[in-house]
């Protein structure tokens, strides 16, 4: 169980300061474990609930209450490497905090989130240095009330392969192919097929990396909208196909015993929370330093651009975490952060598919502190 206070001069990065808001989030959080010797199943439940003062006006919500379960069931075979798993997950939330925290940008919708997910694949040893693995999956977003978005699926087919070529390097391919179905009037798809090839390697015992780069083809069948009359807030969709860039390159540094390097650049485009296709390029870097036994500090910076429903922005960030353990089974942190957003390039207020209202006109800049105290309990060892 944690609680989390938070001042904020402007948390919901608006273009103009509505004065500081105060919040507060209580979580409560459980952890299942069952085994066998060939199997292992796993539940993770979390519930919280979400409370604002100040700062608020235009705000659709100032209060929300979440809930969030994943499990996972996963057998081993017999021989090493082998495995099959499947991953069911729900959660819901406000809408106005999911989207702010995916985008960074407010939206005047009301309501909740719900999404409903499922996977399932297995993982093959092929030899001592090979593996191979597939997996099935789909996510069903749904706004609750239904006038708050446009319900869509996101469902997934994905296959790898790995080489291990020494003790220290392994090098891989993998493709996926990506089906976006909106439940809008008529019916609007994009299919998206990402291939990539990389490696992850450990130089040394205090430095490793990584790297993959590759391909995205994305097609569109948009047809015409739920919103037939275009106009500057609702625009008429039109399919098309493009092909992009995406790479994930990263490397962790131990720099000393008790300190850590962590760098990671990247560019994806996949979907956001509200369904849209979201192309990001971010750059990041953060350091880890373990004080004592009971205490640790992180620096951690970002720097990233979002184009997503016709609009771009770029956003900097940057931020000081302090944590330190209270008592047994109590702990303690203390965190500042600062984030800007940059002004849109671009006029879309509308996603155009999904229809979830968003205020992105021009630039905004927050300054964060949070002070969480937690403590955790262990009910039933699970040796027992």
């Amino acid at each position: 169980m944690s609680e989390t206070v938070e001042f904020n001069d402007n948390l919901f990065m608006r273009n103009m300061l509505a004065g500081g808001t105060f919040g507060s989030y209580t979580t409560v959080t459980a952890n299942a474990v069952a085994v066998t010797p060939t199997s292992r199943l796993t539940v993770d439940s979390d519930v919280g609930y979400r409370k604002y003062w100040g700062g608020t006006n235009g705000t659709t919500q100032t209060e929300s209450d979440w809930v969030g379960v994943t499990a996972r069931y996963e057998t081993q075979g017999k021989v090493p490497g082998d495995k099959n798993f499947l991953d069911g997950s729900f959660r819901r939330s406000s809408a106005v905090v999911a989207v702010l925290g995916d985008l960074g940008l407010p939206t005047t919708v009301h309501g909740d989130v719900n999404r409903t997910a499922v996977r399932g694949g297995i993982q093959r040893s092929l030899s001592a240095l090979d593996t191979v693995s597939f997996s099935l999956g789909s996510v069903l977003t749904a706004y609750d009330p239904a006038s708050s978005g446009t319900q869509f699926t996101d469902s997934t087919a994905s296959a790898s392969w790995s080489h291990r070529i020494d003790p220290l390097t392994t090098v891989s391919v993998s493709s996926q192919a990506e089906w976006l179905n909106y439940d809008s009037t008529p019916r609007s798809n994009i299919v998206l097929v990402t291939s990539t090839a990389g490696f992850e390697s450990s130089f040394s015992p205090v430095f490793s990396y990584g790297m993959n780069a590759g391909a995205v083809y994305a097609t569109a069948d948009a047809g015409t909208p739920a919103f037939p009359l275009g106009s500057p807030a609702r625009p008429i969709v039109a399919g098309g196909s493009s092909v992009g860039f995406v790479a994930n390159a990263h490397a962790i540094y131990r720099i000393t015993k008790n300190t850590t390097l962590n760098v990671l650049a990247a560019q994806t485009t996949s979907p956001a929370i509200t369904g849209a296709l979201t192309k990001r390029t971010t750059l990041r870097a953060g350091v880890t330093r373990t004080i004592n036994a009971r205490s640790s500090i992180s620096v951690a910076g970002d720097i990233s651009r979002q184009t997503s429903s016709g609009a771009t922005n770029d956003f900097v960030s940057g931020s000081v975490s302090y944590a330190y353990q209270l008592a047994r089974d109590w702990n303690a942190s203390l965190t500042y952060r600062y984030l800007h957003r940059t002004a849109t390039t671009g006029s879309v207020l509308l996603d155009p598919l999904t229809g979830l209202p968003l205020n992105n006109g021009g630039a905004a800049s927050s300054n964060s502190l949070m002070v969480t105290v937690a403590k955790t309990a262990t009910i039933i060892p699970l040796d027992n």
